[in-house]
């Protein structure tokens, strides 16, 4: 499922199934690379992660045999 432009960390987290602080840690961490913060950058402007992102932690994750 791939989808373009931008998502919030509220949209990031219900697709991956992830609690949102823990989608702003993988951020800060380097999961998603070209994360963002909208607005002006400020401290409590809203992060941004581009779909292309989300799409390719998916791709690295491994997949449970079934």
């Amino acid at each position: 499922m791939s989808r373009q432009g931008d998502a919030t960390v509220k949209e990031v987290a219900e697709y991956l199934g992830h609690h949102p602080e823990t989608i702003r840690i993988m951020a800060r961490s380097g999961d998603f690379p070209n994360a963002y913060k909208a607005g002006r950058g400020r401290q409590n402007s809203p992060l941004r992660i581009p779909w292309s992102d989300v799409d390719r932690y998916r791709k690295l994750q491994p997949r449970a045999a079934a």
